[in-house]
């Protein structure tokens, strides 16, 4: 396994992990804790294509992975402040040229990430256009009007490529926001290929705590594939 290269922009521990192919896309992966490593076993796995990966973590996860403030909506701890578009500009002007400062150009990058993380790979083409295709598992797309804003609002750069996959336990809970995850990925899976996005949407077994790592793995298998 290869050794990730670390370093720590505004804060944010990142580790990138060089293929030693060149020419090949970068994986941008917002995470909670750093799984870099296990996350690239698994996508070998299951016969990925060559990729380098950037894992970012030590984030303010809330607050910097919500597109705009919100009330509480998951427990009374939650704390978003919506500095989505912030940290969009933050990834394009300083981590991304620190970890592409050697690589050939033109660059093909994808934006991953797992509940918020999955959300924010979701939002940020519409603030930024350093991504061609977003991977979402688990996403927290039920996040308050945010399928209003995706119906509203136009891609700064359309994604060549959308993934989206869910554990088929997790709408089952008596939060009234959590409650229409299901729905609103199947809204914005229809969305998305409405506007030509070549997209998926896949129902995993077990909640939302359950085989991150493995669904985070699939989405970027299938966007490489």
């Amino acid at each position: 396994m290869r050794e990730p290269v670390k370093t720590v922009i505004d804060g944010k521990e990142i580790a990138f992990f060089k293929n030693e192919n060149d020419g090949v896309p970068v994986v941008y992966v917002n995470m909670y804790a750093e799984a870099g490593a296990p996350l690239l076993e698994q996508c070998e796995k299951l016969g990925c294509r060559p990729f380098h990966l950037v894992s970012i973590t030590k984030l303010r996860w809330d607050e910097e992975l919500s597109p705009w403030a919100h009330k509480p909506v998951v427990s009374q701890s939650d704390h978003f402040t919506g500095e989505a578009a912030r940290y969009a500009r933050l990834m394009g002007e300083q981590i991304i040229p620190v970890i592409e400062d050697k690589m050939e150009s033109p660059v093909y990058r994808i934006i991953a990430g797992y509940s918020m993380g999955g959300l924010f790979a979701l939002y940020a083409p519409y603030v930024t256009e350093m991504f061609s295709a977003a991977v979402s598992a688990s996403g927290s797309v039920w996040y308050p009007e945010f399928l209003t804003y995706v119906r509203s609002h136009d891609f700064l750069k359309k994604p060549d490529a959308i993934y989206l996959s869910l554990g088929d336990q997790e709408s089952r809970t008596g939060n009234p926001y959590l409650r229409q995850t299901e729905n609103c990925m199947k809204e914005l899976y229809s969305f998305y290929q409405s506007r030509g996005i070549d997209s998926v949407f896949e129902l995993n077994p077990g909640n939302h705590y359950k085989d991150a790592v493995y669904r985070l793995a699939r989405g970027i298998t299938w966007i490489l594939r």
